[in-house]
């Protein structure tokens, strides 16, 4: 099996605008015990609006007063102004009105649930493509034993792969094993990675965080699936 990793930043690859992009994000708690249904991201959480699909160049993105680089796969909260250096582009899925929205630099835009609006307060209708807004499945628990009771996720043969950290705890090491837990087969660099996996082959993925938690997901790879990127969020 051949694998590697890759780094987001300005290097994710340029989807056809008229495809119809899914993405399967799974949301972690340790609260409580127990296994939550799946449902849409916007049940979920009503301050997601959507994901960055591609971007290229410098786009910094402002939320709850915190400044950041924008990665693809990055998720998008409601009210979030973004701010596009000169030859840049941000291409989101935006959630609400289910289209793949592209913003091209230099601005400075807010996006929220009722789409994208201007510095000038002038809205933005750039839709390119349609989209369909993440499926959360929510696990609860606290500290898991590898290889017992994931979830199984199906995948591609090549998914792009995204953790999204929004606890209090930092993560300290996301690795993907084989099905049965006993071999290390990729270790994350940062929080992105492209794995290549063989067809009807089962991984398992483990998030470890600094307080010795473990969160994981049972991924099964599957050459009819959609090559959708899997966005994992933590809470």
């Amino acid at each position: 099996m051949r694998l590697h990793s890759c780094e987001y930043r300005g290097t994710s690859e340029k989807a056809s605008t008229a495809m119809v992009l899914v993405a399967a994000a799974l949301m972690f708690s340790a609260t409580a015990a127990g296994v939550g249904p799946a449902h849409s991201a916007a049940q979920e959480s009503a301050a997601d609006v959507g994901y960055v699909e591609d971007v290229s160049g410098r786009v910094v993105a402002f939320s709850q007063g915190k400044p950041t680089l924008l990665d693809a796969l990055d998720v998008i909260s409601d009210r979030t102004r973004v701010d596009l250096q000169a030859n840049s582009e941000l291409r989101i899925c935006h959630y609400p009105t289910h289209k793949l929205l592209t913003l091209k630099g230099p601005l400075r835009a807010s996006i929220s649930r009722d789409g994208v609006t201007l510095e000038n307060g002038k809205a933005v209708f750039a839709a390119t493509g349609s989209c369909v807004a993440p499926v959360v499945s929510t696990f609860q628990g606290g500290i898991v034993s590898r290889g017992t009771g994931a979830k199984t996720t199906n995948v591609s043969l090549q998914p792009n792969i995204k953790v999204v950290n929004r606890g209090e705890q930092a993560i300290r090491r996301i690795a993907l094993w084989d099905g049965d837990a006993q071999k290390l087969l990729i270790t994350f660099d940062r929080d992105a990675a492209r794995p290549v996996l063989d067809e009807g082959q089962s991984y398992l993925l483990v998030v470890e965080r600094n307080d010795g938690s473990e969160f994981k997901m049972m991924l099964k790879a599957s050459a009819v699936t959609q090559a959708e990127p899997l966005i994992v969020l933590l809470r």
